[in-house]
């Protein structure tokens, strides 16, 4: 009887685990790079960083060549496609691909929501965004746009104008009749 049981639960564990029906099952997923250019810097002085807080000096180069100016593309294409053509999420406004994974109050975003019905996504950081990465100053005499919460938070209608932000969610103004609630949800 023990043997059999062993058996039993040896040939379940092999079985491939059935997949809930909300669960998003994929076919593929990876990423690429479009486009950009190799820059070359040269003649600047090497120096001597930590790259940690604690960590040991090392030494920085900023000599070589580079690729900038690419955008970042990362794919997700479920089992069962159902979408004639692929989609591509392209953010704007000084944000990046993450915009499409959740919404600002932490509910599920269009890039899963569109994956679960079948369509083949294609999520894009823009030149200079996110995974697409910055050029150095030898290469863009600007800086990089780093945006604080409070910008897309007032920019974008979610929230009610100017110094509508607040770090604590219970204090956020949003518009009247928004789709997103004023307070993060949390997952367990």
């Amino acid at each position: 009887m023990g043997r059999m049981l062993i058996a039993a639960v040896l040939t379940l564990a092999a079985l491939p685990a059935r997949a809930a029906e909300d669960d998003i099952v994929l076919r593929g997923m990876g990423s690429f790079h479009v486009g950009g250019r190799i820059a070359e810097v040269s003649g600047r002085p090497a120096r001597e960083i930590v790259r940690i807080p604690g960590g040991p000096p090392s030494k920085l180069d900023p000599n070589g060549e580079f690729m900038v100016e690419q955008m970042y593309v990362q794919y997700f294409l479920p089992r069962h496609r159902k979408g004639k053509l692929p989609l591509l999420m392209w953010h704007g406004g000084g944000l990046t691909g993450v915009t499409y994974e959740t919404t600002p109050d932490g509910r599920e975003g269009w890039l899963n929501l569109f994956v679960r019905k079948g369509w083949d996504v294609y999520v894009s950081d823009a030149v200079e965004r996110g995974r697409a990465g910055f050029a150095s100053p030898d290469v863009w005499p600007s800086e990089p746009i780093f945006l604080n919460y409070a910008d897309p938070f007032e920019r974008f209608r979610i929230g009610d104008g100017e110094g509508s932000w607040n770090a604590d969610p219970a204090k956020r103004r949003v518009l009247p009749e928004t789709s997103f609630r004023s307070r993060p949800t949390t997952t367990t």
